[in-house]
């Protein structure tokens, strides 16, 4: 009876371990089953070393308990360095995605937020338990790139007070903190996270003000020649967009740059005299002129400008050998840019420019003024732009290729100006044309001295379509039409007589 009952008992306290060891590898989080189980696997233990005591003692007198300690001491020790290595592999990932696509990676304008987000960010996931693997194969991935990075997983359902304490109303939701800001996550997307990520890192909110009193078109109203799009997505890369109105004399000082969008109406002294000041203060200023096709209504502004070297020329890019196909040449394609430059750090596609005027630096103005984007070496500036039909380069009249769509110039007191020459390009029209928003968000990053978000890989947008200019198409035609046909057609001609002769 007794070696039936310590027959039993081995056997349960084998089942006892194997069970527990189960349990803690898929259950952790339920700490109390497994330490109970734990501990009844323990006390089963005790229990057979109280029945066998005499035998156990001469086993562990014999020479084979010793062999057996030095084994498990050995193992023991093997597990510790495994462990260690673990744990430092742990801490110091290393990801290589093998897809094509980077389908496992994130996106470069993440690995700048982490990369200039100093010090611990802490995470807590609020969703369903069965959600958590889903969640935690995002959150990972930010931890391959920031090693302090802490997240805790929160069972909504049995946490109601921790739910109502941080007004969650929805699942998943990821709190972000960093100190003691603390910003939201609805989504358990890259983009909203990042976001959050950026809004607790950043020392403070960047304010782009947006002048509305000298142009007809806003950065609020849906319209295709409005500018609501390119408000939404500075909103999301987390840039505060407020309009002010400089004829009024609303203070300014408080934003890090000034845009001037398409104006159309000048600016007075009053006005040139409050942008001077802001100016002076280091900060930054953006700006975009069209061509003027009823003569030049904002003289004073390009005055201005000229003083800073920089001139804004009414005239019209015509490129005929670089353009969108029907424009007669008046919607340049850009595909030279200034590489060197930090917007345009491993941008290798292209932006076009619909309707676009030129501009020149007034001489040499240093390494601080810089061209970013130009046409190419056949365009040219058209003095006459109000009939485009069999236009030619009038030498002495036009303005001769290349000619500057975007330049940036940077003063010893920090401030930075960039002037576009064309504005419609980011237009309400032109959406899936990503490649021209990310060159502004860019400019407005880089002109703002955030400089970590200057990225072409950007989140909310997608690739843009395909442009094919007109050369391009005589190529796809008369390689399509002509040249392959006429090859297939000798090549017949060549079968068929060949086997005439067999």
């Amino acid at each position: 009876m007794k070696s039936v009952l310590s027959t039993i008992l081995i056997i349960t306290n084998i089942i006892l371990y194997l069970t527990s060891i189960v349990l803690w590898l898929s259950i952790s989080d339920e700490i109390y089953l497994n330490i109970g189980v734990s501990l009844a696997a323990v006390v089963v233990t005790l229990v057979l070393l109280i029945i066998y005591r005499k035998s156990f003692k001469a086993y562990y007198m014999s020479s084979q308990f010793k062999m057996l300690s030095d084994a498990i001491i050995s193992c023991f020790l093997i597990s510790c360095i495994v462990g260690l290595v673990n744990y430092l592999a742990f801490k110091n990932p290393i990801q290589i995605d093998l897809t094509e696509k980077r389908l496992h990676s994130l996106k470069s304008q993440t690995v700048n937020v982490l990369k200039n987000s100093k010090g611990l960010v802490e995470i807590d996931v609020y969703a369903r338990k069965e959600n958590f693997q889903r969640v935690n194969i995002l959150l990972e991935l930010y931890r391959l790139r920031k090693a302090d990075l802490k997240f805790n997983f929160i069972d909504a359902e049995t946490s109601p007070s921790l739910v109502q304490k941080n007004d969650i109303t929805q699942l998943p939701t990821l709190i972000v903190r960093k100190g003691d800001k603390v910003a939201k996550s609805l989504k358990t997307r890259e983009l909203e996270l990042t976001n959050a990520i950026l809004k607790v890192s950043r020392e403070k909110e960047t304010s782009v003000c947006v002048d509305s009193s000298h142009s007809k078109f806003s950065w609020y109203a849906e319209g295709r020649n409005q500018y609501s799009a390119l408000r939404r997505l500075l909103e999301i890369e987390l840039f505060k967009v407020e309009d002010i109105k400089l004829v009024s004399g609303e203070p300014i000082l408080a934003c890090d740059v000034l845009i001037l969008w398409g104006p159309e109406i000048d600016l007075d002294e009053k006005e040139l005299l409050t942008l001077e000041k802001f100016q002076e203060s280091g900060k930054a200023l953006l700006i975009g002129v069209n061509p003027q096709f009823n003569g030049d209504s904002i003289p004073n502004l390009r005055k201005y400008l000229s003083e800073q070297g920089i001139k804004v020329h009414n005239i019209l890019s015509i490129s005929p050998d670089s353009t969108i196909d029907g424009s007669n040449g008046a919607a340049p394609i850009a595909r030279t840019f200034a590489k060197s430059h930090p917007i345009f750090k491993d941008f290798n596609e292209y932006v076009f420019f619909p309707l676009a005027t030129a501009i020149t630096f007034n001489g040499y103005l240093g390494l601080k003024a810089v061209e970013l984007v130009k046409s190419s070496s056949e365009s040219w500036g058209e003095s006459n732009f109000l009939k485009l039909e069999d236009k030619r380069f009038d030498k002495g009249k036009d303005l001769p290729g290349p000619l500057n769509f975007a330049v940036s110039r940077e003063f010893e007191n920090g401030g930075r100006v960039v002037v576009f020459s064309n504005t419609s390009f980011v237009s309400n029209a032109y959406t899936k044309f990503s490649n021209n928003f990310k060159v502004l968000i860019n400019t407005v990053s880089w002109i703002t001295k955030n400089d970590q978000l200057i990225t072409f890989d950007r989140i909310a947008l997608k690739d843009e379509p395909l442009f094919i200019s007109r050369p391009q198409l005589g190529v796809i035609f008369f390689f399509s039409v002509l040249i392959i046909p006429v090859c297939l057609i000798i090549f017949s001609i060549v079968l068929y007589r060949r086997r005439g002769k067999l």
